[in-house]
């Protein structure tokens, strides 16, 4: 039942049942399902910033909503960087550096928790959702420009120009993914060099 306490577990179940539909909306490949494979980007991207706050407002902050939250980013990310690679519209590296920092983080966590210490989600961490966020929606908006017609006269003659950029937003989302990813083996480090050593 849907109700304001339960309100950030349904946001979390939000992102991921409505994952599908995003990877079908891209995979169509038209200007229209671009746009509205971006627009649903952006309310799962909004959703995820917003279920932590209104759960720690509410006082519900729960093991599932902290599950659902762990991985729902994950999944949306992913699940649109995949069919952008079958369709060229990103190179596959890219998806890889994302997909992997993903996992390696996973692992630290998991290594750190199992010695007694949490490693939260920092602010490069939180950063770095909403620039991947971005970048794959420039893309995606670039896409859709490129096609042709679902921006209209607007889109094609003010925001292609600006839209054509998208590699750089692409560049520094990736940058950005790194330099998290070193943010976290920088707190895990001390707890990996202890375990390292014999005895």
């Amino acid at each position: 039942m849907l109700t304001l306490r339960s309100l950030p577990n349904w946001l979390g179940v939000f992102r991921i049942v409505a994952t599908p539909l995003l990877v079908w909306w891209i995979l169509l490949g038209t200007a229209t399902s671009y746009l509205w494979a971006a627009l649903l980007l952006v309310l799962m991207a909004v959703s995820d910033m917003a279920d932590g706050r209104l759960a720690r407002r509410l006082n519900v902050v729960s093991p599932l909503g902290v599950f659902l939250d762990t991985i729902s980013d994950k999944i949306f990310v992913t699940s649109a960087l995949i069919p952008m690679i079958e369709l060229d519209l990103i190179s596959s590296w890219v998806a890889v550096v994302i997909i992997v920092r993903e996992f390696v983080v996973s692992g630290l966590r998991s290594f750190a928790a199992a010695e007694g210490v949490v490693i939260a989600a920092g602010t490069l961490g939180k950063q770095k959702l909403v620039i991947q966020v971005t970048a794959i929606v420039w893309r995606l908006l670039a896409a859709s420009a490129a096609v042709g017609g679902a921006l209209g006269s607007f889109g094609d003659g003010l925001l292609l120009p600006l839209l054509n950029f998208w590699p750089v937003v692409m560049a520094l989302a990736v940058f950005w993914t790194l330099l998290s990813m070193l943010d976290y083996l920088r707190q895990a480090w001390p707890l990996l060099m202890r375990s390292w050593k014999p005895g």
